[in-house]
């Protein structure tokens, strides 16, 4: 295919659609975090996994989302010249989508939990174990991730003259022995981290949901006007669930396969199915909210609640919920253990 061509094209699919994903996305997420930061579930533990997952969204749509259509449109890389931005901007890029793809494990483990022993859900998912392993996940992907502070620097660009700086920040050249050596062995961890665990668990722990949300339909399948929410529940959720696994397999999928390739022939990724596999990654960051949130009924009056109260200055009744959001949640769909 034509340079020129593949360029215009990458430049095109940047400017109409990475701009609206980016903008969709921090507004979708910035209403995510008002809402569960001040709607009647603000006190749950169910708010701080998605809070912390629309503030990790966030993370990635403002910054390597952002440097990706800097440079594609205007030509301007944001980590230059300054060398510790051309450090984090590296390390954001990897660290940023994982860490959103964990949070995504431990919602899904958490309603695991709150379906199946609903009993326990308040010890086990405690608002103070939440922020635990939500910090956990932080702690042990940035670990993880670290070596980008290290091996990425300013070096000069040889392979480009005509670019509007003579500088570049990079890894180790491809003859330096932490591209040869260790980086095909990391591209094949990070897959495992970004995609392969977190769709397994996602994937599993969807399927043993919708089997005690079918299972309690069945056993109330008698029961009137109960019975009908827990139909509806076991459907909204049916597709909740598909969605978020079929979010998943195409965001996250494409863009492991190319980093793996493109580490073990030894080049950068570059062209256009780098440019579409990109917007595939941030696009993940963007379809959370519609995802975890905006389909939800129950978000929705919240949210509107929360910004006539921002808007007005009027003060909406908003009902505080203690404990964990899905313990109510559990409730409708199945029996008490």
């Amino acid at each position: 295919m034509d340079p020129r061509f593949e360029t215009m094209v990458g430049y095109y699919l940047n400017l109409c659609l990475l701009a609206p994903v980016i903008l969709f996305g921090l507004l979708g997420n910035c209403l995510s975090m008002l809402t569960w930061g001040l709607g009647c579930h603000r006190e749950t533990s169910t708010a701080v996994l998605l809070t912390a997952l629309a503030a990790t969204d966030t993370i990635v749509l403002t910054m390597p989302a952002l440097e990706m259509w800097a440079y594609e449109v205007l030509n301007y890389w944001l980590r230059l010249p300054n060398v510790v931005f051309c450090k984090i901007f590296a390390w954001a890029s990897y660290f940023g989508p994982s860490v959103s793809s964990w949070i995504i494990v431990l919602i899904t483990m958490e309603r695991f939990v709150s379906i199946w022993f609903p009993m326990k859900v308040r010890y086990l998912c405690s608002r103070s174990k939440v922020r635990m392993f939500i910090v956990g996940v932080y702690v042990v992907l940035a670990i993880m991730y670290s070596p980008f502070l290290f091996v990425t620097d300013l070096r000069p660009d040889r392979d480009n003259l005509t670019a509007f700086s003579n500088t570049t920040c990079r890894m180790d050249r491809p003859n330096g022995t932490f591209f040869i050596y260790f980086f095909p062995v990391w591209m094949w961890l990070d897959m495992i981290v970004l995609f392969i665990v977190p769709f397994f668990f996602v994937v599993c722990g969807n399927i043993l949901i919708l089997y005690k949300l079918i299972k309690s339909r069945k056993i109330h399948r008698k029961g009137g006007p109960q019975a009908s929410t827990r139909t509806k529940v076991a459907n909204a959720f049916t597709i909740r669930a598909i969605a978020i696994s079929i979010s998943l397999l195409v965001c996250l999928f494409p863009v492991s396969i190319q980093e793996v390739y493109n580490a073990h022939i030894g080049s950068s990724p570059a062209g256009l199915v780098y440019v579409i596999v990109r917007i595939l990654l941030y696009a993940n960051s963007a379809f959370n909210f519609i995802l975890y949130c905006a389909i939800g009924s129950g978000f929705r009056k919240d949210m509107k609640a929360v910004l006539m109260t921002l808007c007005t200055r009027k003060k909406v009744r908003i009902l505080n919920a203690d404990g964990n959001m899905s313990t109510h949640f559990s409730r409708v769909q199945t029996d008490p253990m």
